[in-house]
């Protein structure tokens, strides 16, 4: 079914303004490979993703913005709070594998969910 599967763009952080604004106000979550900026929403959660050149060639990068795409489709519910979520890859983050990311990523969700106040 492909509209199970596609990410939808009222799920996207699409303007600068809703980037800095997220930036600016967040709460702000760093792992091993990543920053998570997480900031109350508006009507329902979305995902903005960066992830810069130095990460990798463009074939690791968009490898990458896919997997955390994939991620938060299938987890956003999970947060019970409606959250603009910013995720920043770090320079060492390229050679992670799907299910590094997946971890990683997870045991920040998962504080998201536990903590009432964002």
């Amino acid at each position: 079914m492909k509209g199970e599967q596609t990410f939808e763009r009222f799920r996207r952080i699409r303007r600068s303004s809703d980037y800095k604004r997220t930036w600016q106000e967040g709460r702000r979550y760093h792992t091993t490979h990543f920053v998570v900026i997480v900031n109350p929403g508006r009507e329902f959660s979305r995902l903005g993703i960066t992830v810069s050149r130095k990460v990798g060639n463009a074939v690791c990068r968009n490898q990458l913005k896919r997997w955390i795409r994939d991620l938060f489709r299938n987890n956003y519910k999970q947060f019970g709070l409606i959250v603009d979520l910013s995720i920043i890859a770090k320079r060492q983050a390229g050679p992670l594998s799907r299910s590094q990311v997946d971890r990683e990523l997870l045991t920040v969700f998962a504080r998201l969910e536990t903590e009432d106040h964002v």
